[in-house]
């Protein structure tokens, strides 16, 4: 292998890269849980202390399930991007690790956001740390996509479906930060749409693929 190769840092086996990856996903998924003061819930004394250490823990908690969620649909679009990569370069790397990187400090903002859920900067830090972060996996995919990086059984439709299913989620957080300068609290409940929107997602395109094997790819 000559030098001028070997510096371009390209490759087919991802197994280190998702191997990161999955880890750090499921260490930020971990951290998300610290946020709770479970000393509370778990020291109580009776009814009415156990009722009023979940009233105090309201906002971590909902901030917890929602942070989980979203997460765990990062992972399930990412590891579909890493299924259909056939091979890597520098630039790829890079992606990914500010992919990364935006996803660690999750349980920062989820934290900010759950102890100031009533003020608007909590939830800008927050929705733009998952709007910014869903950026970086759909840059992922259209830098894998321009520099044919992708296997053989991706064709246009599916290469299109999957720019809007990655930015569902970015779009939805960034539509709810506009929502928030009128309220605040309102706008924290735009992201409950980010499943119905996935799924019109996939109706849409769906019904417009030639074969079961990218219907069946499409639909997992």
């Amino acid at each position: 292998m000559s030098l001028s190769k070997e510096l371009r840092d390209e490759g087919s086996n991802s197994a280190r890269v998702c191997a990161l990856s999955d880890g750090v996903f499921a260490i930020v998924l971990t951290f998300l849980i610290f946020r709770l003061d479970i000393g509370k819930l778990s020291d109580a004394g009776s009814d009415r202390e156990i009722m009023n250490a979940i009233r105090e823990q309201a906002a971590p908690l909902l901030g917890y399930i929602l942070s989980f969620f979203i997460i765990g649909g990062f992972w399930m679009t990412h590891q579909r991007v890493f299924r259909h990569l056939s091979k890597f370069n520098r630039e790829l790397y890079w992606l990914n690790l500010q992919f990364l990187f935006f996803l660690s400090i999750l349980p920062l903002t989820t934290s900010i956001h759950a102890g100031n859920h009533e003020l608007r900067v909590g939830w800008w830090l927050y929705a733009g740390n998952v709007t910014v972060a869903g950026l970086g996996l759909l840059a992922l995919w259209l830098r894998a996509s321009r520099d044919s990086l992708l296997d053989g059984s991706v064709d246009s439709v599916v290469q299109t479906f999957y720019i809007w299913r990655l930015a569902t989620i970015p779009l939805v957080f960034l539509i709810s930060i506009l929502v928030s300068f009128s309220s605040v609290i309102v706008a924290q409940w735009v992201p409950l749409t980010v499943p119905l929107v996935s799924w019109a997602v996939h109706r849409f395109f769906a019904a417009r693929v030639d074969t079961n094997v990218v219907y069946l790819d499409i639909a997992a």
